[in-house]
């Protein structure tokens, strides 16, 4: 209607709400596009903040229907609201044609309780979409009270922003007026604003409104962008108010005359029946006379969205009805479209774009539709190139490019071989992630800066994240660039209140800074200084850990290995404090209402840093002689003395001498935390400590392989435990001779 009112009325020049400052590139949109598409425009201010947000066209939309008939008629067309730039700080959305706002409006309530519909959506089908005989001047009718009512009941709370963009678009249309005559413009809005417009452009200047930028903005870009009806549909939480596209698509292309809904039917038919669902002739039949009694009480013209859904619903599903029934997931798969968008050939491109296809090209990474995977020997200088151009775009969130395995940098279990796995191919949302990536940057290497600054400053009060963000730096090659990103993790170091977080943030910056050899990163001052920093907060942290009493986990362990190997990496280089690391170490190792694990921790890393007597630690085992807490003291001692409670031969006959004391269920009780204490040592040092015990190391024979499991193993155990206490009460002795 809006385009047949327009081809008829024939004005000069055609006003449509859309962002005003992409005036000047108004012929891009005639390029030959695949719908939809979008207009995308990004914004960048001094304080590191970013904003983007959509202005989306796809065929049926009113304001590119009124482009395609203004551009017939010759009309002179304008976009008229505010550039996106001068709103972007006050109205969040991204979504810039989207009425999610209005579904909540008391005025939307009561209509359809008026009406007596279910929501929005088919309210505004009732009164304005369905009805093809409906004239447009009545359309505009309807759609002028609408909107004259949702203003009554907004009364003096008109947002901000609505003012500023009404009081903008009405220069525009005075302007228009008194440029072409007052009968001679075509004024294409959303009813919302028509009440205000109307009385607006009665009085004021005709002069055309000029744009204020304001001071705090550094950068904005305009870009047209591919779009996707998934992105449209409201069903997918994209802001878009707007359901079913895909139904609303197919209706747009019916002929006149044909029914709207029976070859989506057909098509929800086909896709159910491929995954072997029942639908039969009989229940289509069924299907179809149910949507058109349905649309016959409702008062509609012809059977609509709500009416095949309920029909659908009614007749097919015979089970319990959830939202992933499987007829529900093909209904709304249909309804929603797959239409994706396509810019023409030769459509201008954002610098970003530009400098990725580039690099892209130049390192041999261009993603084809036949998916192929590349291996990258990180050893080599230009495989570590190409590497770093796809952890960039990987932290850009560009799809079609899947990092499938190699060394893990951030666990480093393995890093006996340097390399990595890479899955690449074409995705058909690629070039529009690229193209909204453009708010962060002209340049890969900048925009990925940007964004894992951006990413940063999201996070609240976790070291650990903002190290592994770091971590993404250094992997895409931006450590020079990411100057506020080392701030934010100062920021979150400080602010860090939980020891596990802490040490493995001391974790991978100890790595990046002590042990690494492939990123290039060791030795480098901005790292060690963030490496300092975490291992006085984890230092004081661990002053306070365990302080409950209750039972320590593995990460306290580890926090003490994490600082303790943070030191001696880092004692001499960024001048840290032995005799004041050594002093905390001790006060918790002799605090007996700290959980023993963490007291064995403590003790170990004394151990290995010259400061403790290895005489004291084995009269200490004495304090833990109790089943439950033996294992979890030698599991802190061993994880971090390993190779010293190995050569001490004095303290395992202490902890053979506590073990032996143990009666069997008080054994059975231990094994758990005993058996992972023990798992600190490889096969070969297990052997040689049998061998320390029982005799001479080459004396020692290797253990017989277990038949069973571990676990099945224990079980036996405590099963035969418990038939020797059982039959003991009954005084049958069933301890077997020695051979």
């Amino acid at each position: 209607m809006v385009r047949d009112l327009i081809l008829r009325r024939r004005p000069r020049a055609v006003l449509i709400e859309g962002p005003a400052d992409f005036n000047d590139r108004l012929g891009e949109l005639r390029l030959g596009h695949k719908l939809p598409i979008a207009i995308y425009s990004y914004v960048s201010w001094s304080d590191g903040g970013r904003q983007g947000a959509y202005y989306p066209f796809c065929l049926y939309s009113p304001e590119w229907q009124a482009l395609q008939a203004a551009w017939a008629v010759s009309a002179e067309v304008r976009f008229i609201d505010l550039p996106y730039a001068l709103v972007a700080r006050e109205d969040r959305r991204t979504h810039r044609y989207g009425d999610g706002r209005l579904r909540a409006h008391d005025y939307v309530h009561r209509l359809c309780r008026t009406l007596e519909v279910d929501d929005f959506d088919a309210a505004w089908d009732l009164l304005f979409e369905h009805d093809a005989r409906i004239a447009p001047e009545a359309v505009c009718g309807r759609s002028a009270e609408f909107g004259e009512h949702l203003r009554a009941f907004d009364e003096d709370q008109v947002a901000t922003y609505d003012v500023a963009r009404e009081d903008f678009m009405a220069a525009h249309i005075r302007a228009a007026r008194a440029e072409f005559g007052p009968d001679q413009v075509a004024v294409v809005t959303g009813s919302y604003h028509t009440p205000a417009l109307r009385d607006l452009v009665e009085s004021g200047s005709s002069e055309a409104p000029e744009i204020v930028w304001p001071d705090d903005l550094t950068e904005r870009g305009l870009a047209l962008t591919p779009y996707s009806y998934e992105r449209l549909d409201q069903l997918a939480g994209y802001e878009a108010g707007m359901p079913s596209p895909g139904f609303y698509h197919a209706a747009w292309q019916s002929a006149e005359g044909k029914p709207v809904h029976r070859p989506l039917l057909a098509a929800v038919a086909r896709r159910v029946r491929a995954l072997r669902q029942p639908a039969s002739t009989a229940d289509l039949i069924a299907v179809e006379a149910c949507a058109q009694s349905l649309a016959a009480l409702r008062g509609h013209a012809q059977v609509w969205r709500r009416d095949l859904i309920d029909a659908i619903t009614g007749a097919l599903v015979k089970d319990e009805l959830h939202a992933a029934h499987p007829f529900l997931a093909e209904l709304h798969q249909v309804l929603r479209g797959d239409a994706r968008g396509k810019l023409a050939a030769g459509s201008p491109l954002p610098p970003l774009v530009l400098d990725v296809q580039r690099r892209l090209e130049a390192a041999d990474l261009v993603p084809a539709r036949a998916a192929r995977e590349v291996r990258l020997p990180l050893t080599e200088p230009e495989a570590m190139e190409r590497s770093r151009l796809l952890h960039g775009l990987r932290v850009l969130g560009v799809p079609g490019f899947e990092r499938l395995g190699g060394t893990d940098f951030g666990l480093r279990e393995d890093l006996s071989e340097l390399y990595e796995l890479w899955r690449l191919a074409w995705a058909a949302e690629q070039d529009a992630a690229l193209i909204e990536s453009s708010r962060y940057g002209s340049a890969l290497d900048e925009a990925v800066a940007a964004r894992l600054h951006e990413l940063a400053q999201a996070i609240h009060g976790s070291a650990a994240r903002g190290a592994r963000l770091l971590l993404d730096a250094v992997l895409a090659d931006v450590l020079t660039l990411a100057g506020p990103m080392r701030e934010r993790l100062t920021e979150l170091i400080h602010a860090d209140s939980s020891l596990a977080s802490v040490s493995s943030a001391l974790h991978d910056l100890l790595y990046l800074y002590g042990r690494d050899d492939a990123l290039g990163t060791r030795g480098q001052a901005p790292i060690g200084e963030a490496l300092a920093l975490a291992f006085e907060r984890g230092r004081w942290l661990l002053e306070v850990a365990g302080a409950s009493g209750a039972r320590a986990d593995g990460a306290d362990v580890q926090a003490v290995r994490s600082l303790r190997d943070a030191f001696e990496i880092g004692e001499q280089p960024l001048t840290l404090d032995r005799g004041e690391f050594a002093t905390v170490l001790a006060r918790v190792q002799a605090d007996r209402q700290r959980p023993p694990g963490l007291r064995g921790a403590c003790a170990g890393a004394l151990w290995t840093l010259r400061r403790a007597d290895p005489e004291h630690i084995r009269r200490d085992l004495q304090l833990f002689a109790e089943p439950e807490q033996l294992g979890d003291f030698l599991h802190g001692l061993f994880t971090l003395a390993r190779e010293e409670s190995s050569r001490d031969p004095q303290l395992l006959r202490a902890i053979d001498s506590v073990v032996s004391a143990w009666d069997e269920p008080s054994y059975l009780a231990a094994l758990p935390s005993l058996r992972l204490a023990f798992m600190a040592f490889t096969p070969r040092e297990k052997s040689y400590l049998a061998g320390r015990l029982f005799g001479p190391p080459e004396a020692a024979a290797e253990p017989a392989p277990l038949s069973v499991s571990v676990a099945e193993a224990e079980a036996a155990l405590r099963f035969e435990a418990g038939l020797l206490s059982l039959a003991a009460e009954y005084g049958i002795d069933l301890t077997l001779s020695q051979p």
